[in-house]
């Protein structure tokens, strides 16, 4: 049997998605849902350097997401999400 995890938005990944069009914001829906189902093998994940967290960033078309994974508690904490010359900065 495996596992969901909860998918939790920051405020501020919660306000860029609000500017979203709806396409996009229904892509990101959509990734995060089979991201819930396994949080480290979906296809355009990639684990962040520099960070003793378990911190990965996935790629939806040019919008990146950075979400923490907090296996304690089976929660997938998104922290950021902008267009990919924004969100590193």
């Amino acid at each position: 049997m495996s596992l969901i995890y909860k998918v939790i938005l920051s405020s501020e990944a919660e306000k860029a998605l609000k500017k979203l069009d709806k396409p996009m914001t229904r892509r990101i829906f959509n990734a995060l849902d089979q991201l819930s189902n396994d949080p480290w093998n979906h296809a355009n994940t990639k684990k962040m350097k520099g960070t003793e967290k378990d911190v990965y960033r996935l790629r939806v078309g040019s919008y990146r997401l950075i979400y923490e994974i907090i296996n304690e508690e089976l929660i997938i904490l998104v922290v950021r999400i902008g267009p990919r010359g924004d969100i590193y900065k």
